[in-house]
């Protein structure tokens, strides 16, 4: 419970009461914990491993919108009904060694009683709200290789590795599932990512993809 985000600094009594009404799950690589639209009365945590958070297009084409990692809260938590619609599909994309979950109606409960907790998770749904701006300014009229060294920028922030002057992206990413993070087709991914290549700001050796940050974040921001 201690590397859960949401529960830092919240009351001892919560703590026990969370203790009580989470439940371990385990899910298998490529299981889809829910997709869209579906009806879900449960708050889920991503104890340790990384879940991929994708939309479906009306062409059935796939965006992944986040990539969560260890100690994440998964979905949000509707403050007036304890079920909600999801409005994306939540697949296990990468390794996960298991979540925790419970009844959104419970989860409320210790809310109530636990300021700390609350303001954790307006902050959490702050953050979120500021993933999603990221993304949709992301989505405009951008050429692909910015859009490229954007994510790749800040999966650098998030899942990287220092390696000298390179920084290792510490997960599995193949040109398919950077093309979905983006929205685009597989063929146009390849020939950004050359571009970027060629730029010496990104090299990839066998399924590893290293980056320099800081030429990363110049070349995007540039006109």
């Amino acid at each position: 419970m201690n590397n859960i985000e949401v529960f830092k600094d919240i009351k001892e009594s919560s703590k026990i009461e969370l203790k009580k009404i989470l439940k371990e799950r385990q899910l298998a690589r490529k299981e889809i914990l829910f997709n869209e639209r579906d009806i879900v009365d449960k708050v889920y945590f991503l104890k340790t491993g990384k879940i991929s958070i994708f939309k479906m297009n009306e062409n059935g084409e796939r965006k992944v919108i986040f990539i969560l990692r260890n100690g994440e809260m998964i979905n949000e938590v509707s403050s007036s009904e304890t079920t909600f619609f999801a409005l994306f599909d939540y697949r296990v994309r990468f390794v996960v060694d298991n979540i925790r979950e419970c009844r959104a109606k419970d989860f409320i409960k210790v809310m109530e009683d636990d300021f700390a907790l609350t303001k954790n998770i307006l902050v959490h749904t702050q953050n979120t709200n500021r993933r999603l701006y990221r993304q949709l300014k992301n989505s405009i009229s951008i050429r692909i290789d910015k859009k490229l060294a954007s994510k790749l920028y800040r999966i650098g922030k998030e899942f990287g590795v220092c390696k000298g002057e390179w920084t290792l992206l510490n997960v599995n990413l193949t040109i398919t599932y950077i093309a979905d993070m983006l929205g685009c087709k597989r063929e146009s991914l390849s020939r950004a990512m050359k571009i970027l290549q060629d730029e010496n700001l990104v090299k990839i050796e066998g399924k590893k993809v290293y980056i320099k940050k800081g030429e990363l974040s110049s070349y995007f921001k540039s006109t």
